[in-house]
C-alpha cells in the first residue's frame, strides 16, 4: 500500500500512516472471518485501533473503502502464493498449470472468506474500483497467460494442423487486446484453452469452498480439486 519509491524512504508521518493501515487491513479481515464482507464496519475497526471514530475515517472514508483495500490484500495475497508456487515448479508449461492450481486451492481452503470475496457473491451497493483493484487483481491470470505462451513455445507449431470450433472475430479480438495488455505472445487458440481452463478452476474451487459439492466431497478434501485441475490441466497444456 506505500506509494513511495523505493529510492525515497517515506518519512515519519508516511510510515505511521502505512502502519495504520496495515492494521486496518488485519482487523477487516478479522471481521471479514467472523461476521462476512455484508457485516463489515468503520466504526468497529476504530474501537480496535482504539480511535473516536471521526479519527479512522482520515483513513479509510467509508465501508466500501475497507472493502477495497480488502480486495486488494487478498488478491495481492494470492497472488503472492501463485508466484511462489511457481517459483519452484520446473519450466514444464503442464507443472506449472498444476503448481498454479495447487497454490490457488490452498490457498481458498486456508482462506474461505478472502476466497468469497473475491470470487462469491457480489457485495449489494459495492462496485470495485478499477484503478484500485486491477492490477492486483491481473497478476493471477497473467502467469496462465504465460503458460499458455510458453505451450506455443515448447510445442512450435505442432498444432497448426490441427482444427478446433471457430472462434467469433469479437472473441479473438478481446483475447488479441488482452494478450497485448500482458505483453504476451500465444496463438488465440492457446490463450482462450489457458483462460477457459482458468476460470474452470476458480469454477471448482468455489463450489468446493462454497459446500456445492456435497459433504461426501468436503470429507474427501482438496483431493477431489487436484483430479478436477489434472482435467484442466490438459485443456491449458496438453500432454
Amino acid at each position: 500500500m506505500n506509494s513511495e519509491p523505493d529510492s525515497c524512504p517515506a518519512g515519519p508521518r508516511a510510515q505511521a500512516r502505512e502502519r495504520t493501515l496495515r492494521r486496518i487491513v488485519e482487523l477487516g479481515n478479522a471481521q471479514l472471518l467472523e461476521q462476512g464482507a455484508a457485516e463489515l464496519s468503520v466504526r468497529e475497526i476504530a474501537r480496535g485501533l482504539g480511535m473516536v471514530s471521526s479519527a479512522i475515517y482520515r483513513y479509510v472514508a467509508s465501508r466500501d473503502e475497507l472493502l477495497t483495500l480488502l480486495i486488494v490484500d487478498a488478491y495481492g495475497s494470492l497472488a503472492d502464493a501463485v508466484d511462489a508456487a511457481l517459483a519452484g515448479a520446473g519450466e514444464d508449461p503442464r507443472e506449472r498449470f498444476l503448481a498454479l492450481g495447487s497454490a490457488l486451492t490452498t490457498w481458498a481452503v486456508a482462506h474461505p472468506e478472502r476466497w468469497t470475496l473475491l470470487y462469491g457473491t457480489p457485495v449489494r451497493g459495492y462496485s470495485a474500483p478499477s484503478a484500485m483493484t486491477n492490477t492486483a487483481g491481473t497478476r493471477v491470470i497473467g502467469r496462465v497467460l504465460e503458460i499458455a505462451a510458453a505451450v506455443d513455445a515448447q510445442e512450435a507449431g505442432a498444432r497448426d494442423q490441427q482444427t478446433g470450433p471457430d472462434v467469433p472475430p469479437e472473441v479473438a479480438a478481446l483475447v488479441a487486446d488482452t494478450l497485448h495488455e500482458f505483453g504476451v505472445e500465444a496463438r488465440t487458440a492457446t490463450a482462450l484453452r489457458a483462460v477457459t481452463a482458468w476460470s474452470s478452476m476458480i469454477g471448482v474451487i468455489s463450489a468446493h469452498v462454497f459446500g456445492q459439492l456435497g459433504p461426501e466431497a468436503n470429507t474427501v478434501g482438496e483431493a477431489v480439486l487436484a483430479a478436477q485441475i489434472e482435467h484442466l490441466a490438459q485443456l491449458a497444456a496438453p500432454a
